[in-house]
């Protein structure tokens, strides 16, 4: 296998897997550990991937599979959960957009009464136990990989609600395109959850940054607050306030 096509290879692999260590690379591809190192040091330079502690991590986070969208800073995903959950207050109608970082904050969601309206079937099974919460699901068509319904019936059932909070996740994220999503059904749900709620929060990590994806979702002044784990250097509007695990500053 040439240099160039073994690269390939490990691009692919980390958009497939969402993070890979070197071993497990060496070992995939039939190459010494030294091997991949050096691959995975040219890869870094190009942008095309970010080296970790014994291994690499995909940028393409856009384009992963949600299995390997979760192996992503799961920690980070974690602690932005806490962050945002701790913010909600009793009696509130959130809208919860499905995804690995709303799922955090779904489990950080203070024991108090709460609606809730999700289309997302771990966000519905982690929250129907929880005596307070008044769960509206979402149905449709099944979406098995993204594990969320999806369609027609499902986007004419968000229409109907209103809400106090959209708490939103997002694919890409660009400075000037704004939130952009890789699916059009996904961008169509995440539209109407903004429209529908009286105001929006969005939630991601740093890996979503500096991204773009075909669908529109919103600008970025249409969020109150934005949930990262670094900054973003974005130009944010005045009545945007980014909101760092450490930190919270104004546009």
């Amino acid at each position: 296998m040439f240099t160039h096509e073994r690269q390939q290879r490990i691009v692919a692999l980390l958009a497939d897997q969402g993070r890979a260590s070197v071993a497990d690379l060496a070992t995939t591809l039939a190459v010494s550990d030294d091997t991949i190192r050096r691959d995975l040091n040219t890869l870094a330079a190009l942008g095309l991937l970010q080296k970790t502690h014994g291994g690499a991590l995909s940028l393409d986070v856009p384009n992963m599979r949600r299995g390997a969208r979760a192996a992503v800073l799961p920690e980070v995903k974690q602690a932005l959960g806490r962050r945002v959950a701790a913010l909600v207050t009793p009696g509130q109608t959130l809208m919860l957009d499905a995804g690995n970082s709303l799922l955090a904050v779904a489990q950080a969601l203070p024991d108090v009464p709460l609606t809730v309206i999700t289309h997302s079937l771990d966000i519905a099974q982690l929250l129907s136990e929880r005596e307070q919460v008044k769960l509206i699901l979402l149905g449709g068509e099944w979406d098995a990989s993204q594990r969320l319904f999806r369609g027609a019936t499902m986007l004419a059932m968000a229409q109907q609600y209103r809400a106090d909070l959209a708490i939103m996740g997002a694919c890409a994220i660009h400075p000037t395109l704004g939130v952009t999503a890789s699916d059009e059904s996904d961008g169509a749900i995440k539209r109407a959850f903004i429209a529908g709620s009286a105001r929006s929060w969005l939630v991601s990590d740093h890996s979503k940054f500096g991204e773009h994806a075909p669908y529109a979702v919103a600008p970025l002044d249409a969020f109150e607050r934005i949930f990262t784990d670094r900054d973003p250097q974005l130009p944010l509007a005045p009545n945007t306030t980014l909101t760092l695990l450490t930190e919270t500053t104004h546009g």
